[in-house]
């Protein structure tokens, strides 16, 4: 829950500076966790628009494309 709230927190305050709001997930499970516990942060954090975040997923893993991790 205390990362759901970090996430809404940090999101009102770039968007009430005019600013813009960008996500990176990075897979795993926290999308997971997030799904479960955002919801309900955001909820207590109205001024942090959803429709107004860029949502990118990502992978931090540095492998050439042909790896098996790739």
């Amino acid at each position: 829950a205390a990362l759901a709230r970090l996430v809404a927190e940090e999101a009102t305050a770039a968007l009430a500076s005019g600013g813009r709001f960008a996500l990176g997930l990075s897979g795993g499970s926290l999308v997971e966790l997030l799904a479960r516990e955002l919801p309900a942060a955001l909820r207590e954090a109205p001024g942090a628009d959803p429709s107004r975040w860029l949502v990118a997923f990502c992978d931090e893993r540095l492998v050439p494309h042909e790896h098996p991790d790739s």
